[in-house]
């Protein structure tokens, strides 16, 4: 990383450059880019307006985009237990349906797929505050929509007994 203001190299963890001594940020609370402070809880910096790399607490960032999403899916394949955000749900599921979409190919991809929609499924459920088991209650047709809807539904804003929140 760079300071913006006086373009010295400096360690990203450090909150202002030990050469100007301005408030570039870089650790926790800082844009990556501008250096601008950020709350804790914002996805996007307020004065460059660029994605800020959340880094949770178990070490791994929250999943948002489509190759992330596979990536982590394939890499959890039996992983029923924590989160999982709605990015990494949905975009999923729209590997799944692009995977699956042809007839030949679906075929091979349909028992490859299954056990890791699943877990994806448990995990965005936890990430809702609700029970796993709620996938095979989906399978009722009445309670489809319900389950459906609970995927569809903004996570717990913090912390809950299924892990850290994943934004």
């Amino acid at each position: 990383m760079y300071c913006r203001s006086c373009g010295r190299q400096i360690s990203s963890t450090l909150a202002e450059c030990p050469d100007c001594g301005a408030k570039w940020g870089g650790g926790d609370g800082y844009c990556q880019e501008c250096g601008a402070p950020t709350e804790a809880t914002a996805c996007l910096c307020a004065r460059c307006g660029c994605e800020l790399a959340i880094i949770l607490e178990d070490g791994t960032r929250p999943v948002s985009t489509f190759k992330e999403a596979v990536r982590r899916c394939f890499k959890r394949y039996f992983t029923f237990s924590g989160r999982a955000n709605r990015v990494e749900f949905w975009m999923w599921m729209l590997f799944v349906l692009i995977a699956t979409s042809f007839i030949v190919v679906g075929w091979i991809m349909l028992p490859v797929v299954i056990i890791p929609s699943f877990s994806v499924a448990v995990r965005r459920l936890h990430d809702v505050g609700k029970s796993g088991w709620w996938v095979i209650l989906g399978l009722i047709p009445p309670i489809t929509f319900y389950v459906i809807y609970l995927l569809a539904c903004r996570g717990d804003r913090s912390d809950n007994s299924y892990g850290i929140v994943q934004q």
